[in-house]
This record gives structure tokens, C-alpha cells and sequence, in this order.
């Protein structure tokens, strides 16, 4: 009997493993994590082409979306939206896509801060918000992006301190901050080719040599692009929690399994004792 209650508390025990593992990828409101990030990007923007038009609140997973890259884990890692016109800010939200290696939102109209929270990406590779409207400070958290090798903040509308920060980025290859509004001092920075001409503050008037290393731009590490979108998954939206659903349900029938064969071995037993009396 006491092996009954052992088994059946196991049993139990799966069921809890089971549900946990489900909601594991889910808000407490059963939400994707990263299809609610994207959404809140999607908010804050102003789509006036409609490229966002088939981000779905309701959906399991954004590996179908236009403009949105995944892994062959269903992970999100590249969000490019380039040359769409698209305007307003761009959300905080872009911080829970922790496992993106590149934005590519270059030649719109998107205004406002440069979110510090894409400090938090410490996957990211490329990072490419050129030919904005962004204002304000470049914030110091983009130092921690130790992954970073490809970063285009030129032609915004920045201002204030040269971070200070960028120094620690030792994978940065290729940085260009040029035409903004930055001031001085600048750190050395272990970029291989660099821009920060046209910050009237750090490159003065005919001081403008000493502003660049090379023109040469570096390789864009993921195929997107203005007329591109990203590949669907050929995976079914649901695979992680389908994977998840397999593993434990077959826990759930070994543990049934052994739970029964036990009651068979305590049965036979007591048939058994029977017989001897």
C-alpha cells in the first residue's frame, strides 16, 4: 500500500512536470514571451505599408512573421524592418528578445531614445538603427553587447557624451556614429574601422581625417533586407510545446504503467495469501 501512495504521488508529480514544461514559454496570461515583446515593438511603431500587418497577438509563435528570423529552435534571433517608412519609437520591449543577433531597422522615420534595454541582448552581433530620428544619449548599456561586431547609430539626431562604455565592446569590428551630435572626449574602442565624422563637437572643421579609420562596411551577418522577409519556420508553430507535451506525457504513461503492474504484483499476492489460509 505504501508503494501505491508512492507511485501515485510520482504520477502527480509528472502531471506538475508536465505543466510546468508547457508554460515554461508562456506569461502568467499564456502568452508567448517573445510574441508579446514583438507586439509591444509593433504598438510603438507607425506602420504606414502594413509589413507588420501579420504580427498576431494570438499567435504561438512569431516564426511565421514577416520581417522576423528564428532558429531552428523557434527562437527569435534577427528583426529586420529596414527602409519601410515605418515611424514612432522603438519599444523597451526589444530587451525580452534575448535571443536576437540582429536589428536591421535603418532608413525610417522612427524618433525618440534609443531603448537601454538593448543592453540586454548579449547575443547580438548587428546592430543597425542608421538613418532614424533617434535623440537623446546613446545609452552606456549598449558596452555590455561583448558579442557585438557591427554597430550603425549615423545620420540620428544624438547628443551628449561619447560613451564612455563602447571601449568594452572587444568583438566591436565596425563602428559609425557619424553625423549626430556627440561631444567629447572619445575612448579608444577596439573597432577595426570606425566613423565619427560630422559631430561638429569631436570632429572639428579640417580635423576630419582623424575622424575615420576605413570606409570600407563590414558584412552584414543575417540575409535581410528592404525587399526580403524573413523565411517562415518550416516547423509547426506549436513544436515546442508539442515537445514538451511528448516528453512528459510519456513519463505520465511509464509512471501509469508501473503504477498498474504494481497492483497486479500486490493482487497476485493477495490471491496468494488467500489460497495458503
Amino acid at each position: 500500500m505504501e508503494m501505491r501512495r508512492t507511485k501515485v504521488a510520482l504520477y502527480f508529480v509528472a502531471i506538475f512536470c508536465f505543466c510546468t514544461s508547457a508554460n515554461g514559454m508562456l506569461s502568467p496570461k499564456g502568452v508567448n514571451f517573445e510574441v508579446q515583446a514583438l507586439m509591444g515593438i509593433k504598438a510603438s511603431l507607425v506602420d504606414p505599408h502594413g509589413v507588420l500587418e501579420n504580427w498576431d497577438a494570438d499567435a504561438v509563435d512569431p516564426c511565421s512573421w514577416t520581417m522576423v528570423t528564428c532558429s531552428t529552435e523557434s527562437l527569435v534571433i534577427g528583426l529586420g524592418t529596414p527602409s519601410q517608412n515605418l515611424s514612432g519609437t522603438l519599444s523597451p520591449s526589444i530587451g525580452n528578445l534575448t535571443n536576437l543577433q540582429i536589428v536591421l531597422l535603418q532608413n525610417n522615420n522612427i524618433t525618440g531614445p534609443i531603448p537601454s534595454e538593448l543592453g540586454k541582448l548579449s547575443k547580438l552581433q548587428t546592430l543597425d538603427l542608421s538613418n532614424n530620428f533617434f535623440t537623446e544619449e546613446i545609452p552606456s548599456s549598449l558596452g555590455h553587447l561583448r558579442s557585438l561586431q557591427y554597430l550603425r547609430l549615423n545620420n540620428n539626431s544624438l547628443s551628449g557624451a561619447f560613451p564612455m562604455s563602447l571601449a568594452n565592446m572587444t568583438q566591436l569590428v565596425f563602428l559609425d556614429l557619424s553625423f549626430n551630435n556627440l561631444s567629447g572626449p572619445v575612448p579608444r574602442f577596439p573597432a577595426k574601422t570606425f566613423n565619427i565624422v560630422g559631430n561638429p563637437l569631436i570632429c572639428a572643421t579640417g580635423s576630419e581625417q582623424e575622424c575615420y579609420g576605413t570606409t570600407t562596411l563590414m558584412p552584414i551577418s543575417m540575409p535581410l533586407n528592404s525587399t526580403q522577409t524573413a523565411l517562415p519556420s518550416v516547423r509547426p508553430k506549436n513544436h515546442k510545446i508539442a515537445l514538451a507535451f511528448g516528453s512528459s506525457i510519456g513519463c505520465i504513461c511509464l509512471l501509469h504503467h508501473w503504477i498498474w503492474a504494481d497492483s497486479l504484483v500486490e493482487a497476485k499476492t493477495q490471491s496468494a495469501d488467500i489460497l495458503r489460509c
